[in-house]
Parts: C-alpha cells; structure tokens; sequence
C-alpha cells in the first residue's frame, strides 16, 4: 500500500493503494488503514493531507459500492486480459487518454451544483424543494456523503427525522472516521426524542476520540433532557447533591 501523495492523474484504486483485482474486504482493509492515519483529528491542519482524506473517501464511496464499482470499472476500461490457457488470466486497466470517464465526471459536476442549489433553497426555508431535486441522484449516488448529509438537511427542515437519520446512519457507514458526523447524528436523534439512541451515536465518536467537544456538548445536553423529564422533587435533589460535590 502507498503512502504517496494523490493526484489528480489516478485511479480510485491507486488512490486507495489497491490493485483493481482486489475484493471488498481488501478495499475496506485498505481505506480503513488510510482513514486512521490521514483522519484530520491525527494530521491536524496539514492541507495536504486532509485533501488526500477527502480524496481516499471519495474513492471509496464509488468503488466500494457493487454497482457502483461496475459502473466505475467500466469508465476507466478494466477488462479482463486474456493470457495463455495455463495462466490466470489478471485484469488490467486500458486508459481512454481522449475520454476517461467523462460521464461519471459530467454527472458528479452536475451533483456538486444540485448539492449547492439545493443548500441555497434550505437557507430560504424551501425545504421540499430541495429535497426533491436531490432525490433525482440517490439512484446514481446512494453511498454519496455529501448528497445524503444534504438530504439530511432537507429532511430536518420537514420535521422528517426518521429520513434524516437513515440519511446520516449512511454517511457514518461511508465516512464512519469523520466524528461529526456522529454527532450530528446524535443531535438528529435528540430533536427526534431519541435520547438513547443519540447517546449510541455519540459513544461511537468518543470512542475514537474521548475528548471531542461536539460529543461532550452533546451528552452534557442529553444529561439536562433527562434530567428536565424526572419529577420536581428529584429534579431538586440532583441539584443539591451536584452543588455538594462542587464544594467538594
């Protein structure tokens, strides 16, 4: 596996470090070693080193995905080549130097501006429509974090919450090392009522990191919620055994 930097020149499976014959799990072995080592929470602000982050994420979404990967595999040419009939036969890739996956790229533009258009709609309160012209790439893009977390949003804006949270459950699984994202799934949760569940999610991010604020914020939040539901009388007996232990 190569720990060289990315370039735009690569293949999804050169970023990932894995040869194109590979099986999933030998995809997921591989971007979950780079995820570890490239996460931002271990790199800190190296710009280069986040967008290799991005980069590896990106290729994951496409090439872990089945149908997807086919679909992929088919835009940069990866046909079988044929050997001699006592050797295995090896795949290989054939660039098409004129049109290297075009379509793919002129669709993921295309995803991009929707994605924009559709943040745009959400600052004006617009919330239907922006889920609607969204929806139109779940078909393409299923494992896309970026379309979901924008569907998320949309979803919220609706009161949709069971949406928003299948919406980010899928970014967890795609970008399962970016820790905000289980925080906003959290938060999702609690908007939902969903006090135990938020805290399952956000345990998930603290066991990576246990001192991430978002996470803290979040659990010291849920811990006020429970705390609000309980009678008066308890309610007062939690604070005085609090103010006991400060003096403490």
């Amino acid at each position: 596996m190569t720990d060289t930097m990315d370039d735009p020149g690569k293949t999804f499976y050169e970023v990932l470090g894995v040869s194109c014959k590979v099986s999933h799990d030998e995809i997921e072995d591989a971007y979950h070693d780079l995820a570890r080592k490239l996460h931002p929470d271990v790199t800190g602000d190296d710009r280069k080193l986040t967008e290799r982050y991005m980069a590896i994420n990106e290729a994951y979404q496409v090439i872990s995905n089945p149908e997807n990967r086919a679909d992929y595999d088919e835009s940069i040419g990866v046909n079988q080549r044929k050997g001699d009939r006592g050797k295995d036969s090896e795949s290989r890739i054939i660039r098409n130097e004129a049109k290297p996956g075009a379509d793919m790229r002129r669709l993921d533009a295309k995803l991009k501006r929707t994605i924009r258009q559709a943040e745009g709609l959400c600052r004006k309160d617009n919330f239907w429509e922006a889920t609607r012209i969204l929806e139109i790439f779940l078909k393409t893009h299923p494992d896309n974090a970026q379309l979901r977390k924008a569907l998320a949003t949309a979803s919220l804006g609706r009161k949709r919450y069971h949406e928003a949270v299948n919406h980010m459950k899928v970014v967890c699984k795609v970008e399962y090392s970016t820790l905000n994202n289980f925080v906003k799934l959290g938060s999702i949760y609690i908007q939902a009522g969903q006090l135990a569940l938020a805290e399952k999610a956000l345990h998930e991010a603290l066991s990576w990191n246990a001192e991430h604020e978002g996470a803290l914020r979040m659990m010291r939040k849920i811990e006020e919620l429970k705390d609000a539901e309980k009678p008066p009388i308890q309610r007062l007996l939690i604070k005085v055994t609090k103010a006991f232990k400060r003096k403490e």
